[in-house]
């Protein structure tokens, strides 16, 4: 009989040797597939095969069996042949060959794109952290593991580690030194590990602007312009309320904190003290303007290269809120009935139209806010944010069942030409979790979201690990229709994870309508749909490559795994491929499911009701995915998954890789799920795969 690897008995082994390695681009290596003889078969073919990774190698056995009555192979064809016959036997079965991540280093994305290259602590220029994976460890931080600008080491290094957002990211965190001071143009970001270097396709640009230093603890609101906020002399407030202005002004932080004092281009780099920066601090400290911890009321950051008058006019670049690197800096901002704000907001309506409140970077944070508007709320209109590698929570809004902003509220529909070129809003790389609307007793008004998308604009949401949002959803795309934003345009919504919400995973709901496109993505433990619909204004919505499992814990009829509570009115409206769902043993869709539509290429397993493979999910398959393991949260494909080599290559335009940034296709095909197929041995190679014949 044939046996795997993982049922161990006297085996002969079929060697699998890597003829390359995988590169920084995710381009899979290719393998030759021998396959071995003892004395009691033959297989075929005798020379060597060439595959791909993840591709199937066919073998014939010529048995002589003496007795062959129960014998199978591993594909579960039961071999011909009893008792003592001699008959010989072919049996075709595919081996598929398998390799580990590539241990080149790769750059997914950063916290900043520009900023100053002098100043700050010891003159050495801003921080710099760098998210991806194969970064190796921190015992070789600065000496088999470097971080190049433009080909120029940086000055020191600070952290190598785990990210904030997704646990299996790294980030290396340097001070970026002089570099070569180079003019002010985007200069590629390369990390060296043993020698070994990674993607040079992210950037950093060198601008001027001020570092300015806060201390909740030891610091000092200088009552001049021109004094403080230095790293051996901190500003002691972020913002405070007494400087409230609805136009730009430099302003003592005495009267209205280190914002006081910003520029488009500046940076404010808060220390971690162990005391929480909280609104309800004695004297006015760290009270912002309108009872948020920070509102950018009066000033805005601005396009590089773009003197904008909201930024001061002499500058350019966004204004960044930054943590000390390795420092827990905290932002409490509980429930408070009286005032009900919320953390860090943008500018009201009429501000946001003038040009306020927008190109601002929010990185390094943790913050806590049960209140109205959330933990980060661009509020209507707010464009150009940057909001990375933060940790985000409204555990306290479990008191407040009117709590709408959640993690990050983001609105980017209104374009202000002053401000210079847009670049689009940024959320990466965050950790958002503890978010209720409520008492979690299942009578929550559950408007209160991981991320709540409310306007058009170009959204960039990726490599965020979202959750237990009891209060909502994991995302939610809905236009309210203030100032105009009648439309949810331009939502990019990728590598992510979804787990544990009390409402849907994602909600595509009212105005969702152009280039939204939803990839890679991990959800989990759903009380509702994996994903619901609900807008008559979507056009050729993609959703790529997602997996979805144990969705709809409530076993709702009305929901299903995936559930459409309207009637799309184009006919192209959605475009639904390589996804895996699987419910908690309940309807794949709800009762009023209405696709219009691509829906091709789909695994659909432990529903009830419709069968979608055979109803409207076309070249699909209704099978144990056979997922690495379930109770690890472990979505992997096993070797023999049916999601492997079976997707479709038309996702092509959106879809380059998988969830860990392996490239597609890794095999013969295209899988389903947000998983290439692939196996991981040390970051090494895995070239030997076992076979067994008896």
């Amino acid at each position: 009989m044939y046996i795997f690897a993982a049922r161990f008995v006297a085996c002969v082994a079929i060697g699998i040797a890597a003829l390359n390695t995988i590169d920084a681009s995710g381009l899979a290596p290719t393998y030759t597939v021998t396959a071995d003889t003892d004395s009691e078969n033959t297989v075929g073919p005798s020379t060597g095969q060439s595959i791909n990774h993840g591709a199937a190698a066919n073998l014939t056995e010529t048995r002589t069996p003496v007795n062959t009555a129960s014998a199978s192979d591993p594909c579960g064809n039961a071999l011909a042949g009893t008792g003592s016959t001699t008959k010989p036997t072919m049996v075709p079965c595919k081996v598929a060959a398998t390799a580990a991540s590539s241990t080149t280093p790769i750059v997914f994305y950063t916290d900043i794109v520009s900023g100053p290259n002098i100043g700050g602590e010891n003159n050495k220029g801003i921080y710099l952290a760098i998210f991806g994976r194969n970064f190796g460890t921190s015992a070789g931080m600065g000496t088999t593991t470097k971080v190049f600008i433009n080909n120029v080491e940086v000055d020191n290094y600070r952290y190598l580690g785990i990210s904030k957002g997704r646990t299996d990211i790294q980030q290396i965190t340097v001070q970026i030194g002089a570099v070569g001071s180079p003019a002010a143009v985007p200069l590629p970001i390369r990390v060296s590990v043993s020698g070994v270097d990674s993607n040079i396709d992210k950037t950093f640009t060198v601008t001027p602007g001020n570092i300015y230093f806060v201390n909740n603890v030891t610091g000092v609101d200088t009552t001049t312009t021109n004094t403080g906020g230095t790293f051996t002399a901190p500003f002691k407030s972020v913002q405070r309320k007494s400087g409230a202005s609805i136009s730009f002004a430099i302003d003592s932080a005495a009267n209205a904190g280190a914002w006081g004092r910003v520029r488009a281009g500046d940076f404010i780099v808060m220390r971690g003290t162990v005391t929480p920066y909280t609104t309800n601090a004695a004297n006015g400290v760290n009270n912002g303007f309108d009872n948020y911890f920070l509102e950018t009321l009066n000033k805005s950051g601005c396009a590089i290269g773009t003197n904008c008058a909201q930024g001061g006019g002499t500058t350019s670049g966004p204004i960044t809120i930054m943590g000390y690197p390795t420092e827990d800096v905290f932002i409490n901002n509980p429930y408070n009935a009286t005032t009900d704000a919320g953390a860090i907001s943008g500018a009201d309506s009429t501000r946001i139209i003038a040009g306020f409140g927008h190109w601002i970077n929010i990185v390094n944070l943790r913050i806590e806010s049960g209140n109205h508007d959330g933990a980060i709320n661009t509020q209507a209109g707010g464009t150009n944010w940057r909001i990375v590698n933060n940790e985000l929570t409204c555990a306290t809004a479990v008191s407040n069942t009117t709590a709408k902003g959640g993690g990050i509220a983001g609105d980017a529909h209104v374009t202000v030409a002053a401000l210079g070129p847009s670049l689009g809003s940024f959320y990466l790389g965050n950790y958002i979790h503890d978010v209720f609307n409520g008492p979690d007793d299942g009578n929550s008004n559950f408007e209160n979201h991981g991320f709540y998308i409310d306007g058009a604009g170009n959204y960039d949401i990726g490599y965020n690990r979202i959750e237990n949002i009891r209060g909502g959803n994991g995302i939610s795309m809905y236009a309210n229709g203030t100032l105009g934003n009648n439309n949810v345009d331009g939502v990019s919504f990728h590598h992510n994870i979804i787990k544990n919400t009390g409402k849907h995973g994602i909600n595509v709901a009212d105005g969702s309508r152009n280039n939204i496109k939803i990839w890679n993505n991990i959800v989990y433990n759903t009380d509702l749909a994996g994903i619901r619909f609900n807008t008559t204004d979507l056009v050729s919505a993609k959703i790529y490559n997602n997996t979805f499992y144990n969705i709809n814990r409530l076993n709702n009829a009305a929901m299903g795994a995936i559930v459409n509570n309207t009637n799309f009115i184009s006919s192209n409206a959605v475009d639904i491929r390589n996804n895996i769902f699987v419910p908690v043993n309940g309807d794949y869709d709800s009762l009023d499911f209405n696709l219009k539509g691509t829906v091709t290429n789909n695994l659909w397993f432990n529903g009830t009701g419709v069968n979608p493979a055979s109803a409207y999910s076309t070249s699909s398959l209704t099978t144990n995915p056979l997922f690495v393991s379930t109770a690890a949260a472990n979505f992997r494909l096993q070797a023999l998954s049916p999601a492997v080599n079976t997707g479709t290559s038309a996702v092509s335009a959106v879809v380059s890789d998988d969830f860990e940034r392996t490239g597609r296709p890794a095999g013969a095909g295209w899988d389903i799920g947000a998983f290439e197929f692939q196996v991981v041995s040390g970051g090494a190679l895995n070239p030997i795969l076992f076979f067994l014949f008896d």
